[in-house]
């Protein structure tokens, strides 16, 4: 056999190497096995206008359906049952209620986000090139991905769980704008890897803040009472729910 035919699969290698694989739907692939979720999730955010803590607790399906009750600091409550949401802060003049069809895609997304999860960041990177970069002190494994505005790098701890997500303003991995790092993992469901402990920082210049993310109490896969998701269940016959948040506080 020749040299040059010696050197091919080598090439291969780097050349596959070169574009990565498709490690955001491969993620993506697993969180879709959790089809059930209820936790309770504590927020603590600190940033130049202060601290605050954020308590909720959350039940989900991958139907559509959502029941988060936020406790503190204010209380409010959304629900989707499949087809419609509703939302209503306490002490709010009127609610918010819209066909989940008809909401925005922010809204729509959340829906979709498994509680606990990097998904809200790999939905906005599905589709993407993928490049498979050097492994760093903090990454076994770091996969890098240009988007129109920022370059991301994802980086896998030695189980090649996503052990982190890195924001840069260009590829040379310079000017940080955000990180977010994934601790004190649990096997969901088998093969699936969710992280309780999310720590963000962000640092792009006019936002600053760091926030401290705890999930407790997570189930997966386990039934959840459908009574959860009926809105009537939950709000005083007396709200008022309107289909714009402009409507709720007009000027």
């Amino acid at each position: 056999m020749k040299a040059s035919n010696l050197a091919l699969p080598a090439l291969l290698a780097s050349a596959l190497a070169a574009f990565g694989g498709p490690e955001v739907d491969r993620l993506l692939a697993e969180y879709t096995k959790i089809e059930t979720v209820t936790c309770q999730i504590r927020r603590n955010k600190e940033g130049a206008e202060g601290k605050a803590m954020f308590l909720s607790r959350v039940y989900w399906t991958n139907k559509g359906q959502i029941h988060s009750e936020g406790i503190t600091p204010i209380r409010r409550r959304t629900i989707a049952d499949g087809e419609r949401l509703w939302q209503y802060m306490e002490g709010a003049p009127k609610g918010f209620s819209r066909p989940i069809a008809e909401l925005s895609e922010q809204m729509t997304i959340s829906l979709k986000l498994v509680p606990g999860t990097a998904m809200e960041h790999l939905l906005r990177l599905k589709g993407m090139e993928e490049a498979e970069l050097n492994p760093a002190p903090d990454a076994a494994r770091r996969i890098g991905i240009q988007t129109e505005q920022k370059y991301v790098v994802l980086r896998f701890d030695a189980q090649d769980r996503l052990a982190g997500i890195d924001f840069y303003r260009t590829a040379d991995c310079t000017g940080k704008l955000a990180s977010y790092e994934y601790t004190n993992f649990v096997e969901a469901v088998a093969g699936t890897w969710v992280p309780l402990t999310h720590h963000t920082t962000v640092h792009d210049g006019t936002i600053d803040f760091e926030e401290t993310v705890k999930v407790d109490r997570f189930v997966a896969n386990r039934p959840v009472a459908d009574s959860l998701f009926i809105a009537s269940n939950f709000f005083d016959k007396g709200i008022d729910f309107v289909d714009d948040f402009a409507k709720i506080f007009p000027e």
